[in-house]
């Protein structure tokens, strides 16, 4: 699946190239999930003269990004979106685009956003950086329409830094000079800049291929044997920062082998312990490896998560109440959880367990992984929540149980 989160950034800087020089973007190799096409559509009517009402799902990158970009058009916008959206909270970008003379109006610091025509001149701003990274990234990738440019100032915890870093590496490559202080707490993009219309094309997906290492362990310990899975066009150098996936599966004892733009995976049927580790900066991860860690008989302890109670459901809670369903040991606070995992799985595998997905796609493709390999009797409420960001999820995962079959040959 390629890259949710590159196609998206892409997008938007797609639709102000067209703004500023009549002529978009050249994009290749993009895929289509819910996420994506909720921003695109959303485009398409933020594009007309009078947009009204724009409903883009769950989508909360489409409606970060969106709220910005709207509050740069000088139109009458509304955003909104399903139950859950409402309840995610978008305040911390608000604020910033009320300094920047925005004339929007929130039903208490969440969605649906009233937008009222304005323009953002820009300037200087100061944002937390520990709720959300793509207020950040909204702002970012939005800036080149701001008279006066526009220099961020990120105050408290920085999380989920890669996504940032994403943003920019994406934003230099189509023409836009971008300067960051030595402590990265600094942004600035000067005025007067225009986005060129270049040609990108979409790597995979990293999160996504998070699923396909998962597979690779719990289908070694399945069979018993090192199982080797190959996926392509997801390069070495990587600007995604979900990529350090394969730096945790290795201190699991995978074998990672990454050439220019194919990894191949070799998983374990002895998995090692995580111990204690900060996925602060990746955590869009934790719900792979905390499935992986219920299946260790040590304790796991993931740290600095805060920012999973604001997702597609609350992602601490809802691991909790999963994972113990499954007999595994689980304590959390507001920012970790730890895991003390199962000494095997086999007193699970005939009993019939439901998993709840709160509608979230990655509570539902961790525990699909369990369901395809050492639990078969699992059933996953709303198994199609998966088409948010990884709609070829079960297809490419029964694909590779064809491949790697009990007492049969592995390719």
């Amino acid at each position: 699946m390629p890259s949710k989160s590159i196609t998206n950034r892409a997008q938007i800087i797609s639709f102000i190239a067209k703004l500023q020089t009549g002529k978009k973007l050249k994009l290749s190799n993009i895929g289509e999930c819910d996420d994506v096409h909720y921003l695109r559509e959303g485009l398409k009517k933020l594009s007309t003269k009078s947009p009204g009402k724009i409903h883009l799902g769950n989508a909360g990158t489409a409606v970060r990004f969106i709220t910005t970009l709207a509050c740069c058009l000088n139109k009458e916008v509304v955003i909104t979106g399903e139950k859950r959206m409402k309840e995610r909270p978008i305040k911390p970008l608000t604020d910033v685009l009320t300094q920047l003379d925005a004339n929007l109006e929130t039903n208490k610091g969440c969605p649906p956003i009233n937008i009222k025509p304005s323009t953002l001149t820009g300037g200087k701003i100061k944002i937390p950086g520990n709720i959300s990274s793509q207020y950040i990234t909204s702002l970012l990738l939005s800036s080149p329409l701001m008279q006066k440019g526009l220099t961020i100032q990120i105050t408290g915890d920085l999380l989920s830094r890669p996504y940032i870093e994403m943003t920019i590496a994406l934003m230099k490559k189509c023409g836009i000079k971008v300067e960051t202080s030595k402590n990265f707490r600094t942004i600035k993009i000067a005025p007067n800049q225009k986005y060129k219309p270049t040609q990108l094309q979409i790597e995979k997906d990293a999160s996504s291929a998070s699923y396909l290492g998962e597979y690779a362990i719990l289908k070694s310990i399945e069979l018993q044997k090192p199982v080797k899975i190959t996926i392509k066009n997801l390069p070495k150098n990587s600007i995604q920062g979900d990529i350090f996936f394969t730096e945790y599966l290795k201190k699991m004892g995978c074998h990672i082998k990454h050439t220019k733009d194919i990894l191949e995976i070799t998983g374990t049927p002895n998995p090692k312990p995580l111990g204690t580790i900060d996925m602060g900066q990746t955590p869009d991860l934790v719900m792979t490896f905390a499935v992986l860690a219920a299946l260790i008989p040590e304790t796991t302890t993931i740290t600095n998560i805060s920012t999973l109670k604001i997702k597609e459901s609350d992602r601490i809670q809802a691991l909790k109440n999963e994972l113990t369903k499954l007999e595994v040991k689980v304590t959390t606070t507001k920012d970790q959880i730890k895991i003390t995992g199962q000494k095997s799985p086999k007193p699970l595998a005939n009993k019939r367990k439901t998993i709840d997905t709160y509608n979230d796609h990655r509570i539902a493709m961790a525990f699909g992984v369990l369901k395809k390999t050492l639990l078969p009797k699992l059933t996953i409420k709303k198994p199609s929540v998966v088409r948010k960001s990884y709609p070829k999820f079960w297809a490419d995962i029964n694909k590779l149980n064809k491949t790697h079959k009990p007492n049969g040959k592995h390719n």
